[in-house]
Parts: C-alpha cells; sequence; structure tokens
C-alpha cells in the first residue's frame, strides 16, 4: 500500500509539472506540434502590430520551430507587422512605420520553443499621438465633407499643410507631432501626416522615401481616380528646405513620373511588383 501511494504522488507529481509546463510555456503543445500553424503566425504579427499601435514597451511572444530560423523569423515578422493596414484606424501602416524609431530583439529558448521579447523605442510619445489624433479630426471637421471630390480633398489638405508648416531646415524636428503640433517639421513629418490626414479624408495614400537633389528625402502617392500620382508637401511649401520663403507652388502636386525625375525612389518602392500594385498615371494631372 505503501508503494502504491509513493507511485501515486510520483505520477501527481509529474502530471502536475507538465501542466504547469503548458499553462506557463506551452511545453506539451510543442512537443506534440514542433511548427507554428499559419494561424498562430498571424496571431503572432497581429501582437506585434497591436503593441506598436498602442506604444506598448515591449512585447514577449513565444515561437514554435528551428532554431536555425528563429531570428529570420522574428525580423520578418516584425516588417509583417508594419505591414498590416486596419481599415479603421490610419494610425498604422505607414503612419505606425515613420513613427517608430527601432526594435531590439532578445531570444531565449531551447529545442523547438522560444520566448522572442521585442523592445520598442518611439519617435512620438502617446500624449503626442493623441494631440495629433484630435487636432487632425478639427481641421477635417472644418475642411472636409462628404460630397467634396477626391481632388477637392487633396488639394484642400496640401494647400493647409504648406500654408500652416514651415520647413526645419534642421531636420532636427521630423514627426507629424511637430508638424500638426509645433508647426515644424523635416520631410518625414511632412509625409506621414499627409498620409495620416489623406486616410482619414478617404483618399488612398502611400509614403515613399528615396533621394531628392543627392539628399534622403521622403513624399506621397495618393490615387485619384483610378491612378495614382506623386504629390511632395514638403517641397510645394512656401518655404522648403532650400529655407527661401517662396510664393506657394503646386510644381509637384498630382505629378507622374515623367514630371517627378528629381526624385528617386528607394527600390522597395521602384519594383514591378509596387508599381503593379500603385500603377502609376502616364501623365500629370491637369
Amino acid at each position: 500500500m505503501g508503494k502504491l501511494i509513493k507511485w501515486l504522488l510520483i505520477i501527481g507529481t509529474l502530471v502536475g509539472l507538465v501542466w504547469y509546463g503548458e499553462q506557463k510555456i506551452g511545453l506539451v503543445t510543442a512537443l506534440l506540434n514542433p511548427e507554428m500553424t499559419q494561424e498562430e503566425e498571424n496571431a503572432y504579427i497581429k501582437s506585434l502590430h497591436d503593441a506598436i499601435l498602442n506604444r506598448d514597451d515591449m512585447v514577449c511572444l513565444q515561437y514554435r520551430g528551428s532554431g536555425s530560423a528563429m531570428d529570420n523569423f522574428s525580423k520578418e515578422r516584425l516588417k509583417s507587422a508594419f505591414s498590416l493596414d486596419d481599415p479603421d484606424t490610419s494610425s498604422d501602416y505607414d503612419y505606425m512605420y515613420y513613427t517608430h524609431k527601432a526594435s531590439q530583439i532578445s531570444i531565449r529558448g531551447v529545442g523547438n520553443l522560444y520566448f522572442v521579447t521585442y523592445h520598442f523605442d518611439y519617435l512620438q510619445t502617446q500624449e503626442q499621438d493623441a494631440m495629433v489624433e484630435r487636432e487632425v479630426k478639427r481641421i477635417l471637421e472644418a475642411q472636409i465633407n462628404k460630397k467634396m471630390s477626391d481632388y477637392k480633398k487633396i488639394k484642400i489638405i496640401h494647400d493647409y499643410m504648406v500654408t500652416h508648416i514651415e520647413y526645419d531646415t534642421s531636420t532636427q524636428q521630423n514627426t507629424p507631432y511637430y508638424a500638426l503640433i509645433e508647426k515644424r517639421s523635416a520631410c518625414q513629418g511632412y509625409a506621414a501626416l499627409f498620409y495620416k490626414m489623406m486616410t482619414e479624408a478617404g483618399v488612398p495614400c502611400r509614403v515613399i522615401t528615396g533621394k531628392a537633389l543627392d539628399g534622403l528625402h521622403a513624399w506621397n502617392i495618393v490615387e485619384l481616380n483610378g491612378k495614382w500620382y506623386n504629390i511632395d508637401v514638403t517641397w510645394d511649401d512656401p518655404i522648403g528646405a532650400s529655407g527661401v520663403n517662396l510664393k506657394q507652388q503646386y510644381k509637384y502636386f498630382l505629378k507622374a513620373d515623367s514630371d517627378f525625375r528629381d526624385h528617386v525612389r528607394d527600390e522597395e518602392f521602384n519594383t514591378s511588383t509596387f508599381y503593379n500594385a500603385y500603377p502609376m498615371a502616364k501623365l500629370s494631372y491637369r
């Protein structure tokens, strides 16, 4: 009888340890299912997306799979998180990417079970995000209505930005917050803010990066009547990168690539895949 009780206690302890391991780290799941399902990968990406969107300092996620693939997996899923475009918010996708400063990744685990911790740094605080949200809403309620054509929406937002924001020639202030609240920013702040305002107004828009005048630069493309056009709000600003006070202009407003040759896209925006997804107009808008 004593031996039976002893064995029952041992078995009970082992079962308890297995149960505890499953609850804490998914040990049994990892043994029975060595690779993540597509559904689990999608949930991993969504958790990353939501953590960055909420301006969390860090998030720790579980990975099951080959240890040799872990490093690439953790980086590629971070890229995928920035590629998620939730139609219910204008604060993810390009806006989220260009207000994010950096991420650090640390990995611990053994076999096929790992824990991946992401630490995030941002260009804007939660408080600054909220201020931008309120101001964008106020401006659009005052300037835009649903009956307007997309062309008019684009022009009104373009004109508002070039008349209310001054180019920061030091390039130190470079976020939507600085552009909209402090009224001063470099190109990335202009482009990310224009993306957000266009998205809120219901006009498809992307941020494009590359070089202009041999310097790093950011601008936008917008969709109008089924075609995409280049638009550089920064360089249409009366006080542009030159620091010279010029008359308001439309030199970089709704342009085809053929009229935008002083801008050279980064490779990721210059592929046939990208151009197929965002077919550019052959001629500038008239």
